[in-house]
């Protein structure tokens, strides 16, 4: 990441709500997030009126909780980079109805676009340059949905599951995720496929199964290996996940919604699910594998103008970033996402510059 100075640079952050503002569990969900206004009540009192009361509105507490930080994360890196009071980070809307900050003469530009999900914030942002660099930012947790997800691909199949969602896919990726080889490294680390092995698991589409392959060991030596085909749709579902993340992170861009007319002329090619580390804790952020090897093609043309990485977080979280450059910032990339710590990173700093 190129260090603050006069040259642009990034920073991305992201904010885990999950564990923060606990509330009772009550009868009525709603009631839920009114307790917000007294489990919460330093970090909203950091907000405006109307910010609040877009918080409070929400029927489910997780998405006030992740409403609040979203909020929190834009005034801090308008209040931190630009360096003006904590009331003056006033956020506008730019005529698409994306958030911005209009900067002073005298103030770095600053771009910033934010994602939640699962419990998740994240915020990636750009201080200064001429404004011509674009930076957006998307997260998926590939188990959220994980018992719905089930319950059809049983019922229908995976296959049907992803022709379920084709309308916002390119032919070439529904295909990929499909039928592209999965590596067995993904179900069985450590072995190495032997003849039709690989098509067995491209395509395998059911749950519940059990697929017989034959493998090679270390010593070059061919043996039987079962496999359940869970663990297959498993890594499927994960790279879906995956793609899902990376057309979303790219639409984001061009500020139109995933119902673009054009979405069946972009393809990202060659993606995979980038490798989570593995832990022990299922509540871990710990960082993964970062990919950045696919291609975006656009209409048949490459796009050569935009960088895009997926990042593995914890065991089910994949977040993406895309910095979108001009000629003259071909040297500024992205690079980890840094967990902020709401009292030390987010509070302390908000109220010592009100």
């Amino acid at each position: 990441m190129t260090p603050p100075g006069s040259e642009p640079y990034i920073v991305q952050w992201l904010l885990d709500t999950r564990l923060l503002w606990p509330v009772h569990r009550k009868d009525k969900l709603r009631d839920e997030v009114a307790e917000l206004r007294t489990a919460a009540s330093r970090a909203l009192a950091l907000l405006s009126e109307s910010e609040q009361e877009s918080v409070l509105k929400y029927y489910h507490v997780k998405d006030a909780k992740m409403s609040l930080a979203s909020y929190l994360l834009k005034h801090l890196v308008i209040a931190k980079y630009c360096n003006v009071p904590w009331s003056k980070t006033t956020i506008s809307r730019e005529s698409n109805g994306k958030p911005c900050y209009i900067s002073a003469a005298d103030q770095p530009r600053i771009e910033f676009n934010v994602s939640h999900q699962a419990g998740l914030v994240t915020l990636i942002s750009v201080i200064g340059g001429d404004g011509t660099i674009n930076v957006v930012t998307d997260i998926v947790c590939a188990n959220e949905r994980l018992s719905h997800d089930y319950k059809y691909i049983e019922k229908n199949g995976f296959f049907e599951w992803i022709d379920m969602h084709g309308e916002v896919f390119a032919d070439s990726e529904i295909n990929h995720m499909k039928l592209s080889a999965l590596g067995l490294d993904e179900v069985a680390p450590g072995k190495k496929l032997h003849g039709y092995g690989n098509d067995a698991l491209s395509r395998c589409r059911w749950r519940n199964r059990q697929l017989d392959l034959v493998i090679t060991d270390s010593e070059g030596k061919a043996e039987q290996l079962r496999i359940d085909s869970n663990k297959v749709i498993d890594a499927k579902i994960r790279r879906f996940y995956a793609m899902w993340c990376l057309r979303e992170t790219y639409v984001k861009m061009t500020g139109e919604a995933l119902l673009a007319p054009w979405l069946k002329d972009l393809e990202i090619c060659d993606a995979r699910s980038p490798t989570a580390s593995e832990v022990h804790d299922m509540n871990s952020l710990e960082r993964g594998e970062t990919i950045d090897n696919h291609r975006i093609v656009f209409k048949g043309r490459e796009v050569t103008n935009v960088h895009m990485e997926l990042a593995a977080l914890g065991p089910h979280y994949m977040v993406g970033g895309a910095v979108r450059l001009t000629e003259n910032d071909k040297k500024l990339g992205l690079g980890p996402w840094k967990e902020l710590d709401l009292e030390k990173d987010v509070l302390k700093i908000a109220e010592s510059k009100s």
